[in-house]
């Protein structure tokens, strides 16, 4: 049987740039079968960055949603996610997004994706999404935040 290389799962937490922070502490909670997530609130306490690696399915998508609403809760004014890790996404992590896009917007707040994997920016780019989420400009004319890999090409 040939292994699906968009579609991998796995137990072990997967390794990333930032594994270890706060004194040798490993980062990450496990939210869902091949699923990882760690935030951390940004040094001004205003936003909090949300850091999510695996798969995003059906199993996943309550678990995300659950986990995405306490780190936005968590925020000043907003919520910045990094899904560079990410495998697979479908509609389903699509639709979290974008319900936590709604959440965020009617608490004053809003969602900027910092980064995404190649398989979360094709399906953002297909679905005509990426606009939703990327920094807007400053209103006086400076840039807003870091668009990261999400910058329009």
């Amino acid at each position: 049987m040939v292994e699906d290389p968009y579609r991998r799962s796995t137990d072990a937490a997967p390794a990333s740039p930032a594994a270890v922070v706060n004194g040798g502490r490993p980062l990450g909670q496990r939210l869902a079968h091949g699923l990882w997530m760690h935030s951390e609130t940004a040094r001004n306490g205003d936003r909090v960055l949300a850091r999510v690696t695996g798969e995003i399915d059906l199993d996943a998508a309550g678990p995300l949603d659950e986990a995405l609403e306490r780190a936005l809760d968590a925020s000043g004014s907003g919520l910045d996610v990094d899904l560079s890790g990410v495998s697979f996404c479908n509609s389903t992590g699509l639709n979290t997004l974008l319900n936590l896009r709604v959440t965020a917007q009617h608490g004053g707040r809003d969602v900027v994706l910092t980064a995404a994997s190649e398989v979360v920016r094709r399906l953002l780019v297909l679905t005509d999404t990426l606009g939703l989420f990327v920094s807007a400009p400053a209103p006086d004319g400076g840039g807003g935040r870091p668009e990261g890999d999400l910058a329009p090409p």
